[in-house]
């Protein structure tokens, strides 16, 4: 079962924002040592709290999924549903996305930036730091650098499920007691077949009918 889209672009999402947040400050201190005019010291950059909020909301809610999916195992049994698979394409695909995002969400941050400090941006390597070699590097080095952890904080989750899974379950048995059953499983019982008992069966038990009951 590979991971669904859905999560994957949640995921990219969160990287790139936690990424672009990075790459900017990243760019911002490399540009006073490697630039003559660094573009990004002459204005406020209130857009880095607001993209380093955005990657915390953005990581709460994929947290709180995959807590109420660990919840929902723990109740059921781990078994039965299908351990999601990251593989090459899932890593591949988060990086790519993640540093798409980035790449776009840097310059937007300066152009804001520019914006409520009164100094508009005008040209596209300014939004880069002053030099656009220097900023997408630096904004994609980072992207993959944050990609790759996201990648590997969830691999671990994911390969650790029933682990939680028993764990969450332990809990809620204190908290609650004994959990009831589910309709799964009461659907199983009351369709199992039951094998009936031939007359030769009945013979050998110790307490069996009547032997005119065979005449």
């Amino acid at each position: 079962m590979r991971v669904g889209f859905r999560t994957l672009a949640s995921l990219a999402l969160c990287a790139a924002a936690a990424a672009a947040a990075l790459a900017h400050f990243a760019i911002d201190v490399a540009g006073d040592y490697l630039l003559a005019r660094d573009s990004y010291d002459h204005l406020e950059h209130g857009s880095r709290e607001l993209l380093t909020g955005l990657a915390l909301v953005l990581a709460v809610f994929l947290a709180g999924r995959g807590l109420k999916i660990c919840c929902e195992i723990a109740t059921k049994h781990r078994g039965r549903l299908a351990r999601p698979v990251l593989g090459l394409r899932e890593a591949l695909g988060l990086i790519a996305g993640a540093a798409t995002a980035s790449v776009v969400f840097v310059p937007a941050m300066e152009l804001l930036d520019g914006r409520l400090d009164g100094a508009p941006v005008l040209r596209l390597a300014d939004a880069f730091g002053g030099s656009m070699l220097l900023g997408l590097t630096t904004t994609l080095l980072c992207a993959s650098f944050v990609a790759l952890l996201v990648y590997a904080t969830v691999r671990w989750l994911i390969s650790h499920r029933d682990s939680i899974a028993t764990m969450l379950e332990t809990l809620m048995r204190r908290v609650t007691g004994r959990p009831h059953a589910n309709g799964y499983d009461l659907a199983a019982q009351r369709f199992t077949p039951r094998r009936r008992r031939a007359a030769h069966g009945l013979r050998l038990a110790k307490r069996g009918p009547p032997a005119t009951s065979f005449v």
